[in-house]
């Protein structure tokens, strides 16, 4: 690891610790136990390896990814993995085919699932964004039978792809192979396995 990289992850690990104790403290009186557990954010963050920038954003992402996971009884850790892949926690990205915001919502799917949902479809708006991305995953997995690779896969592909890819009895494409691979990874930096 370069003196750069080392540099990076104290810098970061400090950053997320400080930012814990000041919450702490704003709340209420620290204990000594307070003092010694970082908080599960900055666990997260160290554990990751991110520069400062990207470790802002993701710790800014949060509360979104939290509220989405809690209401959806989606695994925080997979919506941050698809969140890395799809955007590096930019909540202002935008992709081919007009892919928008955190979680790379198209269009189409962005105003279907904001119908669903009751509300009113702003894909930039992160916490819009990780919740009906977190909902739409939900639904995949789900619809997958809890598989976590043909769920991730129809998050990029399309649901109707994979269920025909697995009707024919086919495996994945190369390229939602290498899709999955990524999510899982990323999805295992976070949940720190």
């Amino acid at each position: 690891m370069s003196a750069w990289s080392r540099h990076s992850r104290v810098v970061a690990l400090l950053s997320c610790i400080c930012a814990s104790l000041a919450a702490a403290c704003s709340h209420s009186p620290a204990t000594s136990a307070d003092l010694n557990q970082p908080s599960s954010d900055a666990l997260m963050v160290s554990r990751g390896n991110w520069t400062p920038a990207e470790a802002q954003r993701i710790r800014q992402a949060q509360p979104h990814v939290q509220r989405a996971a809690s209401r959806f009884k989606v695994d925080p850790a997979l919506i941050n993995g698809i969140i890395w892949v799809e955007s590096k926690f930019d909540p202002r990205a935008r992709g081919p085919g007009g892919a928008a915001g955190l979680m790379q919502l198209m269009p189409a799917t962005s105003r279907e699932l904001a119908k669903q949902l009751g509300e009113r479809p702003r894909p930039y708006n992160p916490d819009f964004n990780v919740l009906a991305g977190t909902f739409y995953i939900g639904r995949l997995l789900k619809r997958f039978d809890g598989d976590l690779r043909l769920a991730i896969a129809a998050y990029q592909a399309g649901p109707g792809s994979v269920s025909k890819w697995k009707k024919a009895g086919r495996d994945l494409p190369a390229s939602s192979k290498a899709y999955v691979d990524k999510v899982l990874s990323a999805k295992r930096r976070f949940d720190g396995r």
